[in-house]
């Protein structure tokens, strides 16, 4: 639940009062803050839904990619059919029909 702008001014207020009366709490509860950088933005849900969809995307064109490139791929040789009588090899002498 979000705070109020009141509520929020309230907060720095006493946020300010804090860091005035004791510097090495502040110093030592300031820790405590969400950091910034590239991470913080994926802890919102706004965040999550943007690295959601990128996630998608990535599978939907990856899968594009090998559904358009599967006629391409290099056919199998065909076999070589077997006949019902194996040729027979006769050793000796050819003689042509006359």
């Amino acid at each position: 639940m979000a705070l109020s702008m009141d509520e929020q001014r309230m907060l720095a207020e006493i946020e300010r009062r804090l860091a005035a009366e004791d510097p090495g709490l502040a110093t030592r509860l300031s820790s405590f803050r969400r950091r910034s950088g590239p991470a913080a933005g994926l802890r919102t849900p706004r965040g999550r839904v943007i690295l959601l969809v990128g996630m998608l995307s990535l599978v939907a064109v990856i899968s594009a990619v090998v559904y358009l490139l599967a006629p391409f791929r290099p056919a199998k040789a065909p076999s070589t059919p077997q006949t019902a009588h194996p040729a027979v090899i006769v050793q000796g002498d050819y003689h042509a029909a006359p």
